[in-house]
This record gives structure tokens, C-alpha cells and sequence, in this order.
């Protein structure tokens, strides 16, 4: 299901969706169980998708600790690839509304690295970025991109790896991908803002 949505789209909202909804019904294994009060059902660890301006954002709500806020992005081999990576360095560290702890925010990014081989006759008109002739290549632009100096990445912070990209899933069966031109695959990458 995952390599069919990112064949087509940005799957950004759905990775949201279906990452609160994981934290939520799997609270004990990530120490977010501790109810409130004397009502079970209400967690001291809010759970949100898309509340203030972010993706996840995880807050105790005794206000003990600082929130935790997860950003993500899909960054597809195609003219748009640079504009991703400036989005999520931007995304970690933009102010996030109605809350005091925009410093001390433990800000994640998650990235999924789509590279496809399309059919060059194929309906879609989806457009592919030359300057990475495989996958290795578009990785190694990706690590380099969340540190480069460019002016391009003037006013927003250089970022570092947690996580190397992981291979996800191979999409060389996906709709619309012409195995006959190579490996087509999704990776994730966890980032964080260097220290």
C-alpha cells in the first residue's frame, strides 16, 4: 500500500494519520500510558496528528516534560527533491503556536526517500530529476543536503542523521515504474537539528 501511494503522491498526512494512530493504541511500549487522573481513559501524554502546525505532536500534559513534535516529508527523485529537504530542515525549527516550550521541543524528522523508474510513455506526466542516476546517488545528495551551506539553506538549521536511510520496500512492481530501468525503492531516514 505504501509503495502504491508513493508511486502517485505525497503521502505525508497518511504517514501522520497512521503514526498517531500506532503511538496511540501502542502507548505502553513507548512510555505513554501513565494516565492523567483518576480517569483511565485520559493519558497524561496527549497524542495528536496535525495540532500546532505539526505532523505528531506528543505533550505531556501535566507540562512536566517538553513535547515531543515529528515532522515528515517525502522526498521523490524529481524536481521538487531540494525543495523537500529545505522543508523539513525549515520544519525543525519553525515556532510552533500556543505552546512555551519551542525551545525545548524534542523535534524529530522522518523521511521517506522515493526513488522511481516511471514508463516514460505513462499517463501520470511525472516528472524526474536527471542529476540522480540511481538510488545510491540520491541518497549520498540527500545526507549532503542536510548539512550544505548553500545559500539555498540561507535561515534554516543543518540537520544529521539518527537513522541512515533504511530500505523500506522495493518498487519495482509498482504501478506505473518500468522495471526494465533498474531498482526503484522507498527508504526512511530519521533526522534530528545538529548539535
Amino acid at each position: 500500500m505504501l509503495a502504491s501511494m508513493a508511486v502517485t503522491a505525497a503521502p505525508e498526512h497518511w504517514l501522520s494519520l497512521e503514526a498517531a494512530a500506532l503511538l496511540d493504541i501502542h502507548r505502553e511500549r513507548f512510555d505513554l500510558g501513565e494516565p492523567l487522573n483518576e480517569r483511565l481513559n485520559v493519558p497524561r501524554w496527549l497524542v495528536a496528528a496535525e495540532r500546532k502546525k505539526v505532523d505528531i505532536w506528543v505533550e505531556d500534559q501535566r507540562g512536566q516534560q517538553p513535547p515531543h513534535a515529528l515532522e515528515f516529508k517525502v522526498v521523490h527523485n524529481n524536481k521538487n527533491a531540494y525543495q523537500k529537504i529545505y522543508e523539513i530542515r525549515r520544519d525543525l525549527q519553525k515556532v510552533i503556536p500556543n505552546t512555551d516550550w519551542n525551545e525545548h521541543a524534542n523535534r524529530w524528522g522522518i523521511v521517506l526517500l522515493a526513488f522511481h523508474h516511471f514508463y516514460d510513455d505513462q499517463s501520470g506526466n511525472y516528472s524526474v530529476n536527471r542529476e540522480f542516476k540511481d538510488c545510491e546517488a540520491m541518497l549520498e545528495a540527500f545526507q549532503h543536503q542536510l548539512q550544505d551551506d548553500d545559500e539555498w539553506y540561507a535561515g534554516v538549521p543543518k540537520l544529521e542523521l539518527v537513522a541512515e536511510p533504511t530500505l523500506i520496500c522495493d518498487m519495482t512492481t509498482a504501478n506505473y515504474i518500468d522495471a526494465a530501468k533498474g531498482p526503484s525503492a522507498l527508504y526512511m531516514a530519521l533526522v534530528q537539528r545538529k548539535h
